[in-house]
């Protein structure tokens, strides 16, 4: 080979992309997805909303408002009978397309979900949604997000750890869409569904996210999800006031859970169809609007109102006790939809309640829009146990940095008092489940197609071509059979090609390594861990009963699939 080839072979070599890079790439590609697919249900909310309502304001608790008494409880009501009959047509879908949620999809799944059951569980969440239902949209939009990064794993048919990477792109990408918030997406998936901040999983996460947001601040009006007022806030006595916030919002976090769980176990108890709960769930929402309009919808604007001031402390008793039933009753009744929201909800009305008691007891020291802002972070750090993204959700979502620092205390404060007295969190029972499943995968979970493969009768130019194009350190060797017979190592055969070695003869039988350690496709995780354990290298090929090589595994897959439960431990 001449000067000018072997140099062109060797820059379009050093130019191939390698694994960890496709990666990234693969993620940008599911974040760019993932925010067309929550823009899109976000839209088709608010298309209904006109259609329906004839308000285009996005404002539920608008539209409430100006409804006569009959249909403000009507509407949720039928609301709910149609969102529990699509929701009744996804449960009977085939096993194989029913899919699931996306944390168990990542947790404990292959990392697939099934389109047609998530698309219907996204219908069936717009009906409970736009009717007035007492959820939060970020659920589904972001369901929505992780089967673009589903689909695409099953697309390009890679191992299922990595199809598990691909839906908590996905699901990165949702909630930065949702929320406007990049950062606190790749972190609430890495802290709460992964339970990892390695960089292997972070980085094709903090990609998707940013992809996502890029998305959106170009096809939208990019404006942060609560519009806090500008403030003045010392770091000094204010911290230290603003503390007991966390405290106690540690103390009520669990018995928020409770009723969450209570209502659950209620509606459990009552056999009858999904349409007739959902639709008696939207009932009891209807008749609290009666009394309180507020209670419809996620609660975004009502917050935005309390950020602004001005309320009075009975007013924000009362909107607190329909709002928590409204939730209650909604969730309860198995309506598919997020959480997330009106738990910042809650959240909110305590820190207000708080920063208007310590406004009156030392007049100018904490603005109430502060301690909204503290409240709403530690009562989402209490739930959901994920201290550092309550922190970075918030930030991002108010963009007001002079509440950082006692935002801080407060979440930590607050996620340490609920851990104590409530070890469970608002997501942790996919999570529970998820301990032991790596030890149930085996070494055909983790396949990845096409090594590079030479015969046992080629020639050194043959395989300094393959070393020069795959660039990997051993070449798998096979018989023309295809029966594995060992590996070459580069190490082992560079010197030769320093020496002058001939590119036309045959390479030397002595480059094979028969004892190149190898597995067979039904062996189980653990072992497979077993191995790399005496294994220097990232890739092992993997056999199957006959000797066959069927293709290899990599330790990356291993190491995100056994992730999970070693962060959790």
């Amino acid at each position: 080979m001449n000067g000018p080839a072997r140099w062109r072979d060797d820059l379009l070599a050093r130019l191939r992309p390698l694994a960890a890079q496709r990666t990234l790439a693969v993620a940008g590609v599911i974040g760019v997805l993932g925010a067309l697919a929550t823009i899109g249900f976000r839209s088709a909310i608010l298309l209904v909303e006109w259609l329906v309502y004839g308000d285009r304001s996005g404002s539920l608790v608008h539209i409430a408002t100006g409804l006569p008494p009959w249909q403000r409880v009507l509407a949720p009501a039928a609301g709910g009978v149609l969102a529990g009959l699509l929701l009744a047509w996804a449960r009977r879908q085939p096993e194989q397309e029913k899919g699931g949620d996306y944390m168990e999809a990542v947790a404990l799944g292959s990392g697939d979900l099934g389109a047609r059951a998530s698309l219907l569980r996204a219908l069936s969440s717009a009906a409970t949604v736009a009717s007035g239902g007492a959820i939060g949209r970020e659920g589904p939009m972001v369901q929505l997000a992780a089967l673009c990064g589903a689909l695409l794993g099953r697309w390009r048919n890679v191992p299922v750890p990595r199809r598990r990477l691909y839906v908590a792109c996905g699901a990165a990408a949702g909630i930065a869409t949702a929320y406007n918030a990049p950062i606190a997406g790749a972190m609430f998936v890495a802290e709460i569904v992964l339970r990892s901040l390695a960089i292997e999983s972070l980085g094709p996460l903090i990609v998707a996210a940013v992809a996502a947001n890029v998305v959106v601040g170009t096809l939208t009006d990019f404006a942060p999800a609560y519009h806090m007022p500008p403030l003045l806030l010392g770091h000094g006595a204010a911290t230290l006031a603003l503390a007991i916030v966390g405290v106690l919002a540690g103390l009520l976090a669990p018995p928020y859970l409770a009723l969450l769980d209570g209502a659950r176990a209620l509606f459990g108890r009552w056999h009858g169809p999904l349409w007739c709960k959902l639709g008696a769930g939207g009932l009891l929402v209807g008749l609290l609007s009666l009394a309180q309009p507020a209670v419809w919808g996620n609660g975004y604007s009502v917050v935005n109102a309390i950020l602004q001031g001005g309320w009075a402390w009975q007013a924000l008793l009362a909107v607190l006790a329909f709002k928590l039933l409204a939730v209650a009753a909604t969730t309860g009744s198995g309506a598919v939809g997020g959480i997330f929201t009106p738990t910042l909800f809650t959240g909110a009305v305590l820190g207000a309640l708080c920063g208007g008691a310590l406004h009156a007891l030392w007049p100018g020291l904490i603005p109430v829009p502060a301690a909204v802002a503290v409240g709403m972070g530690a009562f989402l750090a209490a739930c959901t146990h994920a201290p550092l993204m309550s922190v970075l959700m918030l930030f991002e979502m108010t963009e007001s940095y002079s509440v950082v620092v006692p935002l801080m205390a407060a979440c930590v404060l607050a996620y340490t008092i609920s851990r104590v007295l409530h070890a469970r969190s608002i997501y942790a029972t996919g999570a529970g489940r998820a301990q032991h499943a790596p030890m149930l995968a085996m070494a055909s979970d983790l396949l990845c197609p096409d090594p590079p493969v030479i015969g046992l009768g080629a020639s050194m130019g043959e395989l300094a071509a393959l070393f020069q194009r795959r660039r990997w350190q051993h070449v798998y060797v096979v018989d023309g059979e295809g029966v594995f017979a060992g590996a070459i190592s580069l190490h082992d055969f560079a010197p030769l090609l320093q020496a002058g070695a001939a590119l036309e003869g045959r390479w030397p039988s002595a480059l094979l390594r028969v004892d190149y350690p190898r597995v067979r496709d039904t062996a189980p995780a653990w072992q497979v861990m077993e191995t790399f354990a005496t294994h220097p290298g990232e890739r092992l090929p993997v056999l199957d009963g006959t000797g066959h090589l069927l293709g290899y595994l990599t330790k990356t897959d291993l190491v995100l699939l056994f992730r999970d439960p070693v962060a959790g431990g």
